[in-house]
């Protein structure tokens, strides 16, 4: 006897594939795969994102190498109002992947003191910096001294980046930029140590962060 489908069965059937095919679709989403392939290879090149920095200060005065033991700030500052101290940084691109890249200025250790008004007080919170960014080592001390004439630095609080617009280097490439950390003028008493307590003191620390151009947040 041959098989056959009847009408009814046909229909029972195409109404079964529906239902299983409604169901389907309710939790999943169905995608059809195809490769083709004889003697192709797939290559995946993680890019090389290779940040070097260099620094030089009042008391360095040729690049060297910064590492977590750098020490890019004057250990025996005497902090004031108006007092200032610049940190160059000659920042290189040894990648292949552009990057933007910002700075912090970083408090690793502070002692407290009191001041002319009896009050506890310590440095940190009375310390800004600013940083001023150059395409070339001649074009950095330009806007440094403009800056500093203009008293147009940035006025960044410690342990913050510098800007919420990083700098850009492009693969084999070298930027600079210049780190200035100062007290405002306007610091009076309150950061006045009485004398017969503890001298105030800071250690200062610096963090550049960088990261593929244009993911940056």
């Amino acid at each position: 006897m041959k098989c056959r489908i009847t009408t009814k069965t046909a229909l029972a059937f195409s109404m079964l594939m529906f239902a299983i095919w409604i169901m389907l679709g309710a939790n999943a989403t169905l995608a059809w795969f195809s490769d083709t392939t004889d003697t192709a290879k797939n290559t995946f090149i993680i890019g090389d994102l290779n940040l070097d920095v260099e620094y030089k200060n009042g008391f360095v005065t040729t690049y060297m190498d910064m590492n977590k033991d750098s020490k890019v700030f004057n250990e025996n500052a005497l902090y004031e109002p108006g007092y200032t101290q610049v940190v160059w940084l000659k920042v290189e691109n040894k990648g292949n992947v552009d990057f933007d890249y910002k700075v912090a200025v970083d408090v690793n250790s502070y002692n407290t003191s009191v001041n002319r008004y009896g009050a506890e007080f310590c440095l940190p919170p009375y310390l800004r910096f600013g940083v001023v960014f150059g395409d070339s080592e001649a074009q950095l001390d330009r806007k440094l001294a403009q800056a500093l004439a203009e008293h147009s630095l940035d006025s960044i609080t410690l342990n913050t980046y510098s800007r919420e617009d990083p700098e850009t280097v492009r693969a084999e490439e070298i930027r600079y930029a210049a780190v200035v950390v100062y007290m405002p003028e306007t610091v009076g008493n309150e950061a006045n140590y009485q004398k017969g307590y503890n001298v105030p003191q800071v250690d200062l620390g610096m963090t550049v962060f960088a990261q593929q151009a244009g993911t940056m947040t």
